[in-house]
């Protein structure tokens, strides 16, 4: 069994998550999906919308999604091992280093655990950056 990994924060779900989701479930046999914790994006981003509990649950209903959990630490070792994961998913729009030293992952950890970093093309036209300026935008 090939189990695929994705971590995110999941605010304001939108088509560019569930392709996401999507193209990284069709990377192996089950995706386990990481949501970031509220205060742990508050320290890096911004305070979500959503919360943790409400975007857990969101992602929890999509199809592709066969297990989800709330993460409130950047070290994702443990979940790696936990969950047998093959395969991490990111979207391209990070560098593979940074987002390696974000996750507290390194490429021996990596090698050592046979597991692949995949970075899938980020989905044109879509981002919540963008759907927060449209929001903020309208009155």
């Amino acid at each position: 069994m090939k189990n695929v990994y994705v971590i995110g924060v999941f605010d304001l779900f939108h088509f560019g998550h569930v392709e996401l989701l999507r193209r990284a479930r069709a990377l192996g046999d089950r995706l386990i999906v990481a949501i970031n914790g509220d205060d742990m994006v508050a320290s890096y981003k911004r305070r979500p919308f959503l919360s943790e509990h409400d975007r857990l649950e969101v992602v929890k209903a999509c199809r592709y999604v066969d297990e989800a959990f709330i993460i409130r630490e950047y070290d994702n070792k443990e979940y790696i091992k936990k969950y047998g994961i093959n395969v991490i998913v990111h979207g391209d729009d990070w560098d593979g280093e940074g987002y390696l030293k974000q996750i507290r992952v390194t490429p021996e950890f990596l090698e050592e655990h046979h597991v692949e970093m995949v970075y899938l093309p980020y989905t044109k036209g879509i981002s919540t950056s963008e759907l927060v300026e449209k929001i903020r935008s309208t009155k």
